[in-house]
């Protein structure tokens, strides 16, 4: 209105936002008129500041450079790293590095879910499903507290399924956001879910209540996978998850009984998959959890994804990469095979870059530096390579190192290509242009990258626009681009069939993955123990409420030194590295206590410590100090330290100085064959100030 935001609703046609808007939504509308926002590219001078450059001498330069880069090299020498949450940031970004002869993509995973996706396939051959909450007679909520962010249709669901009276579950360290619509809470001992869920599995088949006519004809290695989980009873778990034997057993009759309609929500935990070395174990074992209780692709269980890829026309730009053609064709420095598929995480390339077989890397809207604190010279390692153009909204940490930040426009401020939207009905969406940027010399990623590659002599790559290539996408499905814009998102007019059979090597379910076992993984996903662990032991007690009666009546903790916990975290809904990053929602997080350190209050009780306090945090890697907040919503053996609040960069201005990066207490693990870095599981002591 009169060239300024002013009404903000949600799309009545959306699926995820069901008329209503997230905190994230609201996010974009304050980041869209953000003071911080960059708007004119940017060359670092040799004392390290920055001065504003043109587009046109901006993608020269960088052509010069990277066309002499892979002159001296080869193009296996040249990278991008992207946010996966950029439909076309990546198409583009793919298609510009197979241009220029190189396969390596690699998305931004630190905080994201490639590893679940990953692991998925090894199980299922694709990388998602769709809990159908809308018709389960039970929804059992894994790690939902790890990314502590839910859609309104998913809220409006678990509601839904309350005021039916249907029972919500929760397997969870943490009481958080999604998982507070549980009416019954396993409160696991953080990492432990694996043992959880292999305890669940045994009793199953121990006592012959899983879907035997089912697996009979959809799964393969499943007798091998039933002998090597024999000795992973529910009392074999107790130990582990401090969730006594007989719950789990219980649990297992509960999941039975309302079989095939339970809905199990594990694509929300995105975060969870990325967290610690046994986690892409946990996220095969959901996948196998669902194939015993017999709910693929059954009303109210586990939806298969739509496939949208048999309505694609062959001559559009790849959704990720690289893609199957060009891993076998195109060099590449990628070492994580089972990650490849869906773009291996970031930390691979870090890692590339430390040992200098990367020599430049094109960065869109992916703070690494942050994501990645834990791992040793990140910075330097960054600031070595021969070219680093890093494309962001903001000066973000990242942005920091690079020779040359290119703006990006705001999200509300340019299109996009088309977003398939999985769930239970088939809805396609499109960004459009809200409102205008006339102060800004930002441009949308589109002509960034097609700037880019006419600097590079690959602008042929680019011959179609935007909206042809939306146009494309967009025609077997019947949609007109014209006719998605208008309305936001829209349901799709034809008939898409889900995935029907199971695109794996074996065309089955897997409980064996050969390609697993090619990577340095377990053939087998069985139980792998923490190399960290809390020194604290919990007591049951039957004296305690609802939510908390098989937790703590004392604590017993190493008589020879202080109390560790497992420190974990996750990402926050109103906080988020990039587009979200704005001052104002920064101003809400703490004024809710999003920035305060959770801890149990039993625990607290013992060392007196009360909810406001300064505590300190430490390990042999950091130490940092911050608020506590006393709840009994979290495991007596952890701490959670809310993630993506609080930046070391200066210049990361709206975030500079509020929070802590939980980070930087973790040590730089990379998980084999997947690629991710294992962010959660870290110990820390505590101390409350002046004790």
């Amino acid at each position: 209105m009169d060239g300024k935001l002013g009404k903000v609703i949600g799309s009545a046609f959306d699926p995820n936002a069901a008329g209503t808007l997230c905190a994230r939504g609201f996010g974009y509308t304050q980041s869209a008129i953000s003071k911080n926002n960059l708007a004119n590219p940017l060359k670092k001078k040799d004392d390290g500041t920055f001065r504003t450059i043109g587009w046109d001498e901006a993608f020269a330069e960088i052509g010069d450079v990277m066309r002499a880069i892979i002159d001296e090299a080869g193009s296996g020498s040249v990278g991008l790293i992207c946010d996966g949450a950029l439909p076309t940031a990546l198409a583009y970004g793919t298609r510009f590095m197979h241009a220029l002869g190189s396969g390596n993509v690699w998305i931004d995973g630190a905080t994201r879910n490639i590893g679940k996706e990953a692991a998925f396939a090894q199980v299922i051959g694709v990388g998602s499903y769709s809990p159908d909450l809308a018709h389960a007679d039970l929804a059992l909520l894994v790690d939902t507290s790890y990314a502590d962010v839910v859609t309104p249709n998913v809220a409006a669901a678990l509601q839904a399924l309350r005021d039916a009276g249907k029972p919500i579950i929760a397997i969870d360290p943490r009481l958080g956001t999604v998982a507070s619509f549980a009416d019954d809470w396993f409160a696991v001992n953080p990492g432990s879910e694996l043992a959880l869920l292999l305890a669940l599995c045994n009793h199953l088949i121990r006592t012959e209540r899983y879907d035997k006519a089912f697996l009979a004809v959809n799964a393969t290695g499943f007798e091998e996978w039933a002998q090597a989980i024999d000795e992973f009873t529910p009392i074999w778990a107790e130990a582990i998850t401090g969730v006594p034997s007989y719950r789990i057993e219980e649990l297992a009759s509960r999941l039975s009984e309302a079989a095939p309609h339970v809905a199990i929500e594990y694509n929300n935990g995105d975060i969870a998959a990325d967290s610690y070395t046994n986690s892409s174990q946990t996220a095969r074992v959901v996948c196998l959890l669902n194939a015993l209780l017999g709910t693929w692709n059954m009303p109210g269980g586990a939806l298969l994804p739509f496939d949208y890829a048999a309505y694609q026309p062959e001559a559009v730009l790849p959704q990720a990469g690289p893609d199957a053609a060009h891993r076998e064709t195109v060099p590449t420095i990628v070492s994580f095979p089972l990650g490849a598929p869906f773009g291996a995480s970031a930390a691979a390339t870090i890692h590339q870059a430390q040992t200098g077989s990367l020599k430049a890397m094109l960065v869109i809207e992916a703070d690494m530096a942050y994501d990645h604190a834990c791992m040793p010279d990140v910075d330097r390692a960054l600031e070595g390579l021969d070219l680093m153009v890093c494309v962001s909204q903001q000066m973000t940490q990242t942005a920091t190192l690079a020779d040359y930040v290119l703006p990006l426009c705001p999200y509300l401020s340019c299109g996009s290509l088309p977003v398939f939207s999985q769930g239970t009905t088939p809805v396609v969406s499109i960004a459009t242009a809200a409102i205008g940027s006339s102060d800004s010399n930002a441009l949308p990623i589109d002509a960034i990258i097609e700037g880019l590659a006419r600097a590079c002599d690959v602008g042929d790559a680019f011959a179609s626009s935007l909206d042809e290539v939306a146009s494309a996408q967009l025609s077997g499905l019947k949609l007109t681009i014209e006719g998605v814009r208008d309305a936001g998102s829209v349901a799709v007019p034809v008939e898409v069939p889900r995935v029907a059979s199971w695109p794996t090597p074996s065309h089955a379910i897997q409980f064996v993955s050969i390609a697993c076992e090619q990577a340095g993984v377990a053939a087998l996903p069985l139980w792998t123990p923490l190399e960290e662990a809390s020194n604290i032991t919990t007591v049951a007690s039957d004296d305690m409420n609802d939510r908390q009666r098989d937790r703590i009546a004392a604590i017993v903790a190493d008589a020879n030194g202080p109390l560790t916990f497992n420190l974990i975290t996750g990402q926050q809904p109103v906080i988020g590295q990039g587009s979200a990053n704005v001052a104002e929602l920064m101003d809400i997080a703490e004024q809710y206590d999003l920035d305060s350190v959770w801890i149990n209050a039993d625990v607290a009780a013992v060392l007196d410590i009360e909810t406001g306090d300064t505590i300190a945090l430490s390990n042999d890697r950091a130490t940092c100090q911050a608020k506590a907040f006393v709840t009994h919503r979290i495991v007596p053996t952890a701490l959670y330290l809310p993630s993506c609040f609080g930046h070391a960069a200066e210049r990361q201005r709206v975030s500079f100085g509020k929070g802590v990066n939980p980070l930087i207490f973790a040590d730089p693990v990379i998980e084999e064959g997947y690629g991710i870095l294992c962010t959660q599981g870290a110990c820390v002591t505590l101390l409350k100030e002046g004790a």
